[in-house]
């Protein structure tokens, strides 16, 4: 991938090693009112930088959430060990994980829309970053690669990314590249037009890709689930992503059909994120309880994260189609949780 704009290096410390790596063994029991009751957001994980991304060394030092950040672990350092003793020496669950790292993105944010509601969607909970509306305050979630495909003048469009915009000449083929995030990270299209997506930002020497943001494809504000499209001109780059969204696809049918029997079993729960806004850092768990609203669902997991992983995929073990993507969303009493989707 190409080198990006300089990114300043940021480390969560002490850094984890995998045996330091928690891994709940024993879940709790889900009674039917945990499955059925009504949900009460809690506190959201986006990472708000009042003073700028130079705030963000500060954070992760003075972090509240998950003091000393052991359970996270740098992508370098992730191997099969930091699983469950059922996935050690497991090439398909570790290309799996790496997979889904690749496709992890960062998500900087920095506007904030006139139209956030004052409240979540049928409650009198606050809804994130109401007061902040109309500023210019940075925010960082984590986001997921979906798909990636070319456009062609058969279209009937041109490619609509910064530089074309200002070309007498604008491309004529182009790609669009679409990344799943939370709501709460990219509300509606004035965040998106100032939203840049982070490429690669695997440590604080990798070369790294930013695209900056176009629309909202479609958003969910009690899912917490937000469809961002992305344009470039970098055809080589869309073609990388197109396949490796196909890869990814595909071996999670083959970690489905190796490990079927395990699946309501380990439970297992892995979520790559860019908590503080820091490099990817993978956390293993296990998912422990969910909350069902018709036919989509919503987790709970003992899954380490951290402001920042907000809209970072929630990975469970046998889960396999093309469009699955529960959005890490945030935390209240019973523990972290997703964004909900069709199970």
């Amino acid at each position: 991938m190409k080198t990006p704009n300089k990114v300043r290096k940021r480390k969560l410390e002490p850094s984890s090693t995998p045996k330091d790596v928690p891994y709940c063994e024993s879940p709790s029991k889900v009674s039917k009112s945990d499955q059925t009751g009504v949900f009460i957001p809690g506190n959201h994980e986006a990472e708000m930088c009042y003073g700028g991304e130079a705030d963000l060394h500060k954070h992760v030092t003075a972090c509240t959430k998950n003091p000393g950040h052991k359970g996270f672990i740098p992508l370098k350092d992730f191997n099969t060990n930091c699983l469950p003793s059922r996935y050690h020496d497991d090439d398909l669950m570790y290309e799996t994980i790496k997979t889904l790292a690749a496709l992890t993105v960062q998500v900087k944010t920095k506007f904030t829309s006139l139209q956030r509601p004052e409240f979540y969607p049928g409650t009198q909970v606050p809804y994130p970053c109401y007061k902040d509306r109309g500023s210019h305050v940075m925010r960082l979630g984590t986001g997921r690669v979906w798909i990636a495909y070319k456009c062609t003048e058969s279209d009937r469009k041109t490619c609509r990314c910064a530089k074309c915009q200002v070309s007498a000449t604008p491309s004529k083929v182009w790609g669009q590249v679409h990344m799943m995030t939370a709501t709460h990270v990219v509300f509606d299209d004035s965040e998106a037009r100032q939203t840049r997506c982070v490429l690669g930002f695997d440590d604080n020497k990798s070369p790294m890709v930013s695209l900056d943001g176009w629309e909202v494809g479609w958003v969910d504000i009690e899912g917490d689930r937000c469809l961002l499209r992305y344009v470039t001109c970098d055809l080589e780059l869309v073609d990388e992503l197109d396949k490796m969204c196909e890869h990814f696809y595909e071996l999670s049918r083959d970690v489905r059909d190796k490990y079927t029997r395990f699946v309501d079993v380990d439970k297992l729960t892995v979520i790559v994120s860019h908590p503080h806004g820091c490099p990817k850092q993978v956390s293993v768990g296990r998912w422990t309880h969910k909350h069902e609203r018709g036919s989509i669902i919503r987790y709970w997991y003992t899954t380490c994260t951290c402001p920042g992983s907000s809209g970072a995929c929630v990975y469970r073990l046998g889960h396999d189609r093309w469009f699955y993507h529960h959005p890490h969303s945030g935390s209240n009493s019973e523990g972290n949780y997703s964004g909900e989707y069709w199970d």
